[in-house]
């Protein structure tokens, strides 16, 4: 049986829209929620936990980074990605204003205080709420983050290379099956000929869709990460701080000494 090659095109050009389709579709991003603060700023953020105490979340700029907490006693309300509201009432946080022994001091009179500057309520740019966050941590925090930041960036260009290559070599694959199926005129020898040239043909746009995909999912993951990576590398240099500190013992039983070397990596 002959069947005419523009068939197994509109067939192959169907599922290919079919894949971008349902990639597109996965790829919807979540909502972020709002934190409104009792001193009328905002947080734009991922929540992940509420308890009796604490608002658990995270930065919508690294949505799978480290964890933060803020009180509930600092929180007026919170609007859901989903659009539900949830509202706080004020406590009062009462410290211990009396001694038992020590009887309470006289008061002074208290100098006036020069008014608060209003917060911006508007939101903050991923990048810039990434500097100060580097700027205002400590060279302990710094070192973790680098880390961290530092594992994931590899991470992501192993999954890149690895995923671009294991497409690109199931695309070759299927391209050299449906070429052996078909003669030197586009035509399938055999029915079973087809049969074989429909799974190359899948096995093709799989290869195809799965390099594209996990290819650039794991550059861009690579990218970002290394790049905040580098960004904490240059603040602990400009602080004079090193990236890794680490003691090695040592004995020589020549000597029967033993020693301590300081390693500071920067």
């Amino acid at each position: 049986m002959k069947v005419i090659l523009p068939k197994l095109k509109n067939q192959l050009l169907a599922m290919l829209m079919l894949l971008f389709i349902v990639q597109a579709n996965a790829q919807t991003p979540r909502k972020a929620d709002v934190i409104r603060l009792r001193d009328e700023s905002k947080l734009e953020v991922y929540i992940q936990e509420v308890d009796d105490q604490v608002v658990k979340y995270k930065k919508i700029s690294d949505p799978e980074g480290p964890l933060f907490s803020v009180k509930k006693s600092e929180i007026a309300s919170i609007l859901y990605g989903n659009g539900e509201e949830e509202t706080f009432e004020a406590t009062l946080e009462v410290q211990n204003y009396y001694s038992p022994t020590n009887p309470a001091p006289a008061s002074k009179p208290q100098e006036p205080r020069p008014a608060a500057r209003k917060p911006a309520t508007g939101p903050v740019k991923p990048a810039v709420q990434f500097a100060e966050d580097v700027r205002n941590s400590s060279p302990e925090h710094l070192r973790s983050m680098y880390t961290y930041y530092k594992t994931r960036s590899k991470a992501g260009m192993v999954m890149g290379i690895a995923g671009t290559s294991v497409g690109v070599i199931v695309a070759a694959i299927g391209t050299g099956i449906v070429a052996s199926a078909m003669d030197d005129n586009g035509n399938y020898k055999s029915y079973q000929d087809e049969l074989r040239a429909r799974k190359g043909a899948y096995m093709m746009l799989g290869g195809f869709a799965g390099a594209i995909t996990f290819g650039t999912v794991g550059f861009v993951k690579g990218g970002k990460n290394g790049a905040k990576a580098s960004r904490i590398r240059r603040e602990l240099i400009r602080r004079g701080e090193p990236l890794t500190i680490s003691i090695r013992p040592s004995f020589s039983p020549t000597q029967r000494a033993g020693s301590l070397t300081l390693a500071l990596n920067f």
